[in-house]
């Protein structure tokens, strides 16, 4: 999935996932790629804006476009939906799914392993 169209702040918004939009947000933010989840987990209330905000300001940037908005709409507009919403709760499903499509899994083992 590359991206997802959702409403918030009134209009109908595309999010944007993949390299781009991830390498804009940790190299402006300074992470690294498994600091996601513990950011999230520490403060959701400053990580889940930004981070939608970084989706959502990509595609208007991948139209040659500046965006209209900044983080701080993004965090009012979460606020007017709620933290729980339905375009938050989309917009992580959406985003955790492009972390991991098309990740090969590795099959188990059946082999002993020995010790020398």
């Amino acid at each position: 999935m590359k991206k997802i169209n959702l409403q918030i702040g009134g209009q109908y918004r595309d999010f944007y996932f993949g390299l781009g939009f991830l390498g804009n947000l940790l190299d402006t933010e300074n992470l690294a790629m498994n600091e996601i989840d513990s950011k999230l987990a520490e403060n959701p209330f400053k990580w889940i804006p930004l981070i939608m905000y970084y989706s959502c300001a990509y595609g208007s940037r991948r139209k040659n476009e500046n965006p209209l908005f900044d983080a701080f709409d993004m965090a009012d507009w979460i606020d007017e939906a709620g933290m729980n919403s339905e375009v938050v709760v989309k917009f992580f499903e959406a985003f955790k799914q492009s972390l991991t499509k098309d990740v090969p899994q590795e099959k188990e083992s059946k082999k002993k392993v020995t010790i020398e």
